[in-house]
């Protein structure tokens, strides 16, 4: 064990009913960084600023965009590497500032500001160029990631835009995607950037209000400065006749992870990097064989990864998972409170995702049902206002026959955030 991550195993249950058939349960695993070995400094970055210029940006949102692009300029330290790209339905997309250490901040500032709207939107020519950028700048000591904004759906290209956001995984480059505006006037899809996000390792916001531009571009670059460690991937080895059903990221938001093709009994997903103070949970929810009473180690669990501090890759921790059976009817009533409010949780984003695929599909029933079901939920988890959300969803699409395109933009994300740690 390198000593850089504390890996921990809690499983729903502390001893499961001794059955001669198979049985549901959830095991969280916690990937959490070491305090001590942050220096308390920020970590060197390869950041790349890839942005909409698109005609739709004129005004208030090409400002705001720019003053916030120009505070990350002046975040960054000298052992940082910064690269700008602008896109619009042009190709090549045009380069503000070459992957460079950014030497001189005002002029950096004013080509920013010397930024102009034109044409239509097609994400993947400013990701190409990102990416290439980004490439430049890679080093042993940076950690990389692109931040990716769009006020709009790209045209033509959505598969490009898939294929680029495998590269950027591939590359150990995590994409933050960023949604500008919600509603009329501002039509990206939310599940396509989700797609795009997860693809690359990374993550995925809406922006509701301008106002919150500049802090949203200050986090994600504050996020990467406070990564631990890189290109983390979690492996588990089940034993024969242990099924895997799902596995969701938990924190620091939800998320349905891809497993990853392995051997007939691994389990493998990408985590991308974990930050301190936040670290990463995951939830895999399994279906155990049956088992006499008795303890077995059914789960041999490890995560590989790089730390851009030390410069080593292919670092690893690793845990084994013993599960306890017994004929005692009592003991295998016992659950564990916090897992199983986390559990509801992910429940809750799981069946409000559902009804948007569904309402955006016109499955209207499905979708109503749905979303009354996952009201019902929020509400029984004290998130009143959520709750209130998605039974006013409801109505509407009963009454009209769609969803309201700002809810769903919005509605996707703020579930995601139902085990969200503050930090």
């Amino acid at each position: 064990m390198a000593g850089e991550i504390n890996f921990n195993a809690t499983l729903h249950r502390l001893v499961y009913q001794a059955l001669p058939t198979p049985q549901q349960a959830y095991l969280l695993l916690e990937a959490v960084p070491v305090a001590a070995a942050s220096a308390g400094s920020n970590q060197p970055v390869n950041f790349s600023l890839v942005l909409d210029r698109s005609g739709s940006m004129a005004g208030e949102k090409l400002r705001s965009m720019k003053e916030a692009a120009k505070a990350v300029v002046d975040r960054l330290g000298r052992d940082d590497i910064l690269s700008i790209v602008i896109f619009d339905d042009a190709s090549p997309a045009d380069i503000v500032l070459p992957s460079s250490a950014v030497e001189d901040q005002e002029k950096v500032k004013r080509q920013i500001d010397a930024i102009q709207e034109r044409g239509g939107t097609h994400l993947s020519t400013g990701m190409r160029l990102g990416l290439l950028e980004l490439q430049k700048g890679q080093t042993v000591g940076r950690v990389s990631s692109m931040l990716l904004l769009t006020d709009g759906r790209t045209w033509e290209d959505q598969q490009a835009c898939g294929e680029l956001a495998d590269q950027c995984r591939q590359a150990g480059i995590p994409i933050y995607v960023l949604g500008l505006g919600v509603g009329s006037g501002s039509d990206w899809d939310p599940r396509f950037l989700e797609d795009l996000a997860q693809r690359s390792g990374g993550e995925w916001a809406p922006i509701d209000s301008l106002e919150k531009v500049g802090a949203v571009f200050e986090g994600a670059l504050r996020a990467l400065q406070g990564t631990a460690v890189t290109n983390a991937q979690l492996t588990m080895r089940l034993v024969g006749g242990l099924t895997p059903r799902s596995v969701w990221r938990v924190t620091p938001l939800i998320s349905l992870l891809n497993r990853q093709p392995a051997s007939a009994h691994d389990v493998q997903v990408f985590l991308g990097d974990i930050q301190y103070g936040v670290g990463q949970s995951v939830l895999a929810e399994l279906l155990l064989p049956p088992r006499r009473a008795g303890a077995f180690r059914l789960i041999q669990a490890d995560i590989c990864y790089d730390n851009p501090a030390s410069g080593l890759a292919g670092e690893k921790v690793n845990l084994d998972v013993v599960i306890n059976f017994t004929d005692d009817d009592g003991q295998a009533s016992q659950v564990n409170d916090r897992l199983m409010n986390i559990i509801e949780r992910v429940t809750a984003h799981k069946l409000q995702t559902q009804a948007l695929d569904e309402a955006a599909a016109g499955q209207i029933v499905k979708a109503t049902q749905r979303l009354r079901a996952t009201a019902t939920r929020l509400l029984a988890l004290g998130e009143v206002e959520l709750a209130q959300q998605a039974d006013e969803q409801a109505r509407l699409i009963e009454e009209n026959g769609r969803i309201d395109l700002a809810a769903a933009q919005k509605m996707r994300y703020a579930t995601k955030r139902l085990t969200e740690i503050d930090t």
